[in-house]
C-alpha cells in the first residue's frame, strides 16, 4: 500500500532537500513549498533487490516528462510501469533543465527518484528504446547536446535511458518555487537607498541603508555623531547576512551552531528560540559564525581530492588505451587489406564497440568529477553571494561531500584489452586467454559470415558476450573516425572530430564492400589459411606472420 506523508518544513529532511534542489538548479533563492514523502514497500524491495549492488544516483523528474501511461497520480500510488508504447523514461542527471529553460512560470513541481544506474552502456536515444541492454549493463548513456547548458555551471548533466521499472523508485513529491529573473537580480549589486539611481558602495549599519559614495560623502559629514557611523564596502559588512524569514523587518544578528539556523532578535525573544530546548542553545553573532564557517569552508577535502585524481588518472589511461587500440586497429587494418579488403566491415565494428565501452567508462568517470566539480563550485558561488544562504545552507554541503566520500563504484580497471587478431579465415574476435572482460558488449543483428577471410575476436568475461555472440554480431555501418568516441561530451577522447589527415580503419570500408566476393588462395594441398597474428608493446605494434 503507497503512502503520502508531509514532510515539515522544519525538518531536517525538508532542508536537504530544498539545498540539494538549490544545487541542482545552481539558485539560492530556490525554495520548496511542499514536500510530500512517497513509501511503498512492494516497489523499495524490488528496487533494493534488483539496485543493491550498483551505481544508483538521485534524479529530479519533471510530471510533464513522465512516459505515456505513467500519470503522476498513478506514479505516486504504484510507481513507474513500462510497456511497448513506453519502453523506458529518459533521466536527467545534474541541472533541473526543464526548469531552467522556462521563465514563464515560477512554481514548479518534480518527484525526486532514486535510479539504478549501475554500468551504462553509450547509445543514442532512438536505438536505446529499440535495443535490449547488453549483457553486464544496467542502462544506456545518452550523449548530451553540451551547447544546451547555461555557462560552466550548469556543465554537470547526464542523460541515461532506464528500461526496468524496478531501476526507479519515487521517494518524495515536491512543489517549489523558483524564478530565474530573481536569482540573477539577488546577485546584483543593490542600488543606493538615498538617491535610488546610483548603485550601492558602501553599507551602513547604523541607517540600515546602502549608501553611493555621492551620498554616503554627503548624509554622514552633517555632523560629528553621524560621522561616527561604521560604514562598510557593499558585501563585506552586515548588510550581507540579510532579513529575518520570520521577521523581514529584522537583521540576522545572531547563529545557532547546533540548528544551524541564523537568528534576529525577535527570532530569540518571542520565536523558535525563546522557548523549549532550542532557548538552551549557545548563540553566537553572525559575523563571527561567518568568519568561522568561511575559514572552515578553505580547508580542502582530502578524500575529495584524492577521489578526484584517481578519475584524472583513469581518464588518462582511457584516453591512452584508447589510442593505442585506435593504432591498434590500424595495424590489423592493414593486414587485412593487403588480404581481404571485405573483411575491413567487421574490424570496424569491433573497433567501435571496444571504444563504445572506453567511452561508456569515460562518461562515468566525467561524470563522477563533473560531480565533485559542481559541488565545490557551488560552494563558491554561495561565498560569493548571501551570507545568510551560505551559514544556513553548510551544514547541507558537508553532508553531499560526506555522501561523495563514498568511492564504492569507481572502475579502477580498463577491461578492453589489445587483443585483435588476425588468424585463419580471418573474423574479427578478442583473445579470450588473458581472461579479462574484452569490453566488446553490444546489442546487434547477427552480420554475414564470410566464406572468404576476415577478422575474428574471442571474448573474455565480465560484461562481454561470449566469442560466437559476438563473432555473429555488430550494429549494422559505421561512419566516422575510430577515435570519435562518446560524441557531444566535452574534452578528451570523448570529443567529437570530423575526420583524420591519415587513413583510419573505416577509411577502406566502402572500398571493402563488393570488393572481393569469393577469395581463396589454393595450393597443392587446397585452400591456404593465413595466420597472421598482432602483437603489441606499450603503444606500438607489428604484425608477426
Amino acid at each position: 500500500m503507497s503512502e503520502k506523508t508531509p514532510l515539515s518544513s522544519s525538518s531536517p529532511q525538508f532542508a536537504y532537500l530544498e539545498y540539494f534542489l538549490q544545487l541542482c538548479l545552481h539558485a539560492s533563492s530556490a525554495r520548496l513549498l511542499t514536500v510530500h514523502a512517497l513509501s511503498n514497500p512492494h516497489n523499495t524491495v524490488q528496487f533494493e533487490r534488483r539496485c543493491r549492488d550498483i551505481l544508483t544516483l538521485d534524479t529530479w523528474v519533471d510530471p510533464a516528462h513522465f512516459p505515456p501511461g505513467n500519470a503522476e497520480e498513478e506514479v505516486v500510488r504504484r510507481g513507474f510501469v513500462f510497456s511497448a508504447n513506453a519502453p523506458g523514461i529518459r533521466v536527467g542527471i545534474g541541472a533541473i533543465r526543464s526548469a531552467q529553460q522556462d521563465e514563464t512560470k515560477t512554481v514548479h513541481k518534480a518527484i525526486l527518484c532514486k535510479v539504478g544506474i549501475g554500468r551504462a552502456y553509450m547509445n543514442d536515444p532512438d536505438n536505446a528504446a529499440r535495443e535490449p541492454l547488453p549483457e553486464g549493463y544496467d542502462s544506456y548513456y545518452l550523449p548530451v547536446d553540451r551547447e544546451d547548458t547555461d555557462g560552466n555551471h550548469n556543465d554537470y548533466y547526464h542523460e541515461y535511458f532506464i528500461s526496468s521499472a524496478a531501476q526507479v523508485l519515487p521517494m518524495y513529491l515536491v512543489q517549489y518555487e523558483y524564478d530565474p529573473v530573481k536569482e540573477r537580480r539577488i546577485r546584483e549589486k543593490p542600488q543606493c537607498d538615498n538617491c535610488e539611481s546610483a548603485l550601492a558602495d558602501f553599507y551602513c549599519a547604523a541607517d540600515s541603508a546602502n549608501l553611493c559614495k555621492k551620498c554616503d560623502t554627503q548624509l554622514h559629514s552633517a555632523n560629528k555623531l553621524v560621522s561616527r557611523h561604521i560604514r562598510t564596502p557593499i558585501g563585506k559588512g552586515m548588510d550581507v547576512f540579510g532579513h529575518c524569514r520570520h521577521h523581514p523587518d529584522k537583521l540576522f544578528e545572531f547563529f545557532c551552531s547546533q540548528c544551524h539556523v541564523p537568528v534576529c532578535v525577535h527570532c530569540k525573544m518571542v520565536g523558535h528560540h525563546s522557548s523549549g530546548e532550542a532557548a538552551k542553545h549557545k548563540l553566537v553573532s553572525v559575523a563571527e559564525a561567518y568568519q568561522t564557517v568561511m575559514s572552515d569552508a578553505q580547508v580542502p577535502d582530502n578524500i575529495l581530492a584524492s577521489r578526484k585524481q584517481a578519475i584524472d588518472n583513469q581518464l588518462a589511461s582511457l584516453s591512452a588505451r584508447a589510442k593505442s587500440l585506435d593504432k591498434h586497429a590500424a595495424a590489423i587494418q592493414q593486414q587485412i587489406e593487403d588480404i581481404y579488403k571485405r573483411a575491413m566491415a567487421e574490424l570496424k565494428a569491433i573497433t567501435k564497440r571496444k571504444i563504445d565501452v572506453l567511452a561508456s567508462d569515460e562518461c562515468e568517470l566525467r561524470r563522477q568529477a563533473g560531480e565533485i566539480a559542481r559541488l565545490e563550485q557551488f560552494l563558491t558561488y554561495q561565498q560569493s553571494g548571501d551570507a545568510t544562504h551560505f551559514l544556513f545552507s553548510w551544514a547541507r554541503h558537508q553532508q553531499l561531500r560526506q555522501e561523495l566520500h563514498d568511492f564504492k563504484f569507481f572502475r579502477d580497471s580498463i577491461d578492453v584489452q589489445l587483443d585483435i587478431k588476425c588468424s585463419g579465415g580471418i573474423n574479427v574476435l578478442v583473445d579470450s586467454d588473458r581472461g579479462a572482460t574484452s569490453g566488446l558488449s553490444a546489442p546487434g543483428s547477427p552480420a554475414k559470415r564470410y566464406l572468404a577471410p576476415s577478422v575474428k575476436s574471442r571474448a573474455g568475461g565480465g560484461g562481454a558476450d561470449d566469442a560466437s555472440t559476438i563473432a555473429r554480431s555488430t550494429r549494422g555501418s559505421v561512419t566516422g573516425s575510430p577515435n570519435k568516441l562518446a560524441p557531444g561530451t566535452r574534452g578528451g577522447m570523448a570529443a567529437a572530430t570530423n575526420g583524420s589527415p591519415r587513413r583510419a580503419p573505416v577509411d577502406f570500408f566502402s572500398e571493402a564492400l563488393g570488393a572481393l566476393d569469393e577469395i581463396s588462395t589454393t595450393g597443392a594441398a587446397g585452400t591456404a589459411e593465413y595466420a597472421s597474428e598482432l602483437s603489441f608493446g606499450e603503444g606500438e605494434g607489428y604484425i608477426s606472420d
